[in-house]
């Protein structure tokens, strides 16, 4: 029998994320330093969350599952395997279940039943670092197991016509696009004590303080010098940043970058 000639087709690529978390910038990122600068010289109040040792997943009450950068399943699929981590078909549809019910929630509540789509944006946690023999920041002892999801804020895509209430007039990105509104809310107390309500695991709030008060908390600085946690994550609370503060990696060698970085250091030297 003759052998078909050819190369094999490719399967297509998954879809893109239609709205991918943003990307959060460090107190040391290069090219970020005079954003990270002018926090500084501001100092508003900021939340402070734990940065998980995870991998970015989202929820759509559209029906679709995202990982960072792309679409990766859909509501009614049997197991979702991704990244070495399984989620049974009863588990995903507790979370579809969950942001639906959150999203009529809202609907009823806050947006006279107009209609909208509401994403779930939270960390999946892998098996790795919480999951291995070390175990470097304790999770088993904290009960934090690989296929666990937390919850780190949502996503709304509104009518243009679709007036915001309070709790959502602040967020980290708004944008109008072919007659919606998109923004994204990073966990706030409000968001925090709905999540609760809706069985919806999610971050705790550490701590809600100046920037200042912050980046001078001794507790902080010691649980990322010691590895107690990968982290922490920055939103604030009047406007649109989020900072990711870790320990330093590796510095680039640019002479620019580094000037910055002191200047950053001085100001915060000042400013405790």
């Amino acid at each position: 029998m003759k052998r078909d000639v050819g190369q094999r087709q490719r399967p297509p690529p998954p879809p893109p994320h239609p709205h991918p978390w943003p990307k959060i910038n460090g107190f040391h990122t290069q090219g970020a330093m005079d954003e990270m600068l002018r926090y500084m010289r501001e100092d508003k109040i900021w939340n402070v969350t734990e940065k998980l040792d995870g991998c970015n997943l989202s929820i759509s009450t559209e029906g679709w599952i995202a990982s960072r950068n792309c679409i990766i399943g859909e509501r009614g699929m049997e197991t979702l395997k991704f990244q070495g981590v399984s989620i049974e078909k009863d588990r995903l549809e507790t979370l579809f279940e969950n942001a639906c019910r959150l999203k009529e929630h809202f609907k009823q509540n806050l947006f006279e039943n107009a209609d909208f789509e509401l994403t779930l944006y939270g960390e999946l946690i892998l098996n790795g670092t919480g999951n291995s023999t070390n175990d470097v920041y304790n999770y088993r002892k904290r009960n934090v197991n690989p296929g666990d999801y937390y919850c780190i804020g949502i996503g709304l895509i509104l009518p243009e016509n679709a007036e915001l209430p309070s709790v959502f007039s602040k967020s980290i990105d708004t944008s109008n696009k072919e007659g919606k509104q998109y923004l994204i809310v990073p966990i706030n107390t409000y968001l925090a004590m709905e999540f609760t309500d809706f069985d919806i695991k999610h971050v705790n709030i550490i701590e809600t303080e100046k920037l200042s008060v912050i980046l001078d908390d001794v507790t902080l600085v010691h649980n990322i010098q010691d590895k107690e946690l990968e982290g922490y994550i920055l939103s604030e609370v009047s406007s649109k940043g989020m900072i990711k503060l870790k320990p330093i990696g590796s510095i680039p060698d640019n002479i620019k970058h580094i000037e910055k970085i002191v200047q950053f250091n001085k100001l915060l030297t000042i400013s405790s």
